[in-house]
């Protein structure tokens, strides 16, 4: 399979609303794609697309989507890791939009493109995943799942500011970007997910091995 290397070539409420509603789990006709480096049929991509080289420096909390491209035909996830990543899911901040879709093809273009991007930068860290993520999935009730959701605000009043990690449920922490109306992407950084383990690590410490809740 080829690598990420060679891939690169509503309302205005705040992203919090959903994590106080408890709403926003995978639905049945999630649109997960074929893994990065695999198109529909199976075969390896050959084509590089140096609009998200950005993505692969893990310690970049923002990176600037190019807005004369368009985005991927189709989500291509993650594969091949310790760890697992979902998707995909958009929360479009305005009124009318999608507040959840779990359909890639219902994201904005930009939304579309943070959302890939942020695959990417998954890969990126969890090729090589920090010691507590491991430390994590063997240790608690969580199997390595993540999954991967957008906050859409290119249409909104109101404006993207950071990346979240946010374990939903025991076994499902979401993998939160973010998408602004000028184009920035807000995606996790290798230090937020180191901090997301501790933090994680001692909410299991005093819950039976349960991590719902944790987040950074």
């Amino acid at each position: 399979m080829a690598s990420l290397a060679l891939l690169l070539g509503g309302c205005d409420a705040e992203p919090e609303d959903e994590m106080k509603t408890g709403v926003g789990g995978k639905a049945d006709d999630v649109d997960d794609g074929p893994e990065v480096g695999e198109e529909e049929g199976g075969d390896d991509v050959v084509e590089v697309d140096p609009q998200f080289a950005e993505a692969l420096d893990v310690d970049v909390a923002e990176i600037k989507l190019d807005p004369t491209t368009d985005a991927p035909e189709s989500y291509q996830r993650p594969g091949g890791l310790d760890v697992s990543l979902g998707g995909t899911e958009f929360w479009q901040r305005w009124s009318g939009g999608h507040s959840p879709t779990f359909s890639y093809s219902e994201g904005t273009v930009a939304g579309r493109k943070c959302m890939q991007a942020s695959a990417i930068r998954f890969e990126a860290i969890m090729s090589d995943p920090p010691e507590s993520v491991l430390k994590l999935k063997a240790e608690t009730n969580w199997n390595g799942s993540f999954f991967n959701w957008n906050d859409d605000f290119t249409q909104s009043s109101s404006s993207a500011s950071s990346s979240r990690l946010w374990a939903w449920r025991t076994g499902l922490i979401k993998w939160i970007s973010q998408t602004s109306a000028d184009d920035t992407c807000f995606l996790p950084t290798l230090a937020m997910v180191e901090s997301l383990a501790a933090n994680c690590l001692e909410t299991a410490a005093n819950n039976e091995g349960e991590i719902q809740g944790c987040r950074q």
